[in-house]
């Protein structure tokens, strides 16, 4: 149960956004967003499976996201220019 809730929520999370892209966004900007929700998507459902065939790499690779996520942070105003 627990397994089908956590795709029922990422359906809900990824749909919403990808409809969001076509109400709020600009047409030339639909490639990049979606594309982007849709590494996204792939990230989390990849981690829903892995949390439960292997908790070692799940924490890991959940590791390596927060990580990448707060390196980002401080890097991303330095890639703008």
């Amino acid at each position: 149960m627990e397994k089908n809730l956590f795709w029922i929520i990422g359906a809900f999370i990824f749909g919403g956004l990808a409809i969001q892209v076509f109400i709020q966004l600009e047409p030339h900007y639909y490639v990049e967003a979606l594309l982007s929700i849709l590494v996204g998507a792939i990230i989390y459902f990849g981690l829903v499976v892995l949390s439960k065939k292997n908790r070692r790499s799940f924490l890991t690779g959940t590791g390596i996201l927060a990580a990448a996520a707060i390196i980002m942070i401080f890097v991303s105003p330095y890639l703008a220019h």
